[in-house]
């Protein structure tokens, strides 16, 4: 059985991306699911599927002071 790198697929860590605006791209995308965050928030969850799928974050997190 050959190995995924030797293989030439790139391999790469799942990470999170934590954004304002996030824009993804692929070929495929899921049924919007509606899940709940803290407290009385919901959010909305896709799933992007392509080969390979992209994303990249469109405006940065920013923190506002009070």
């Amino acid at each position: 059985m050959k190995s995924l790198k030797s293989s030439g697929v790139k391999v790469m860590s799942s990470r999170k991306i934590e954004a304002e605006k996030i824009r993804c791209v692929g070929r495929k995308i899921s049924k919007p699911r509606l899940i709940h965050q803290s407290g009385r928030h919901r959010a909305i969850e896709i799933f992007v599927e392509g080969k390979p799928a992209k994303a990249e974050v469109v405006r940065v997190w920013r923190v506002l002071k009070s």
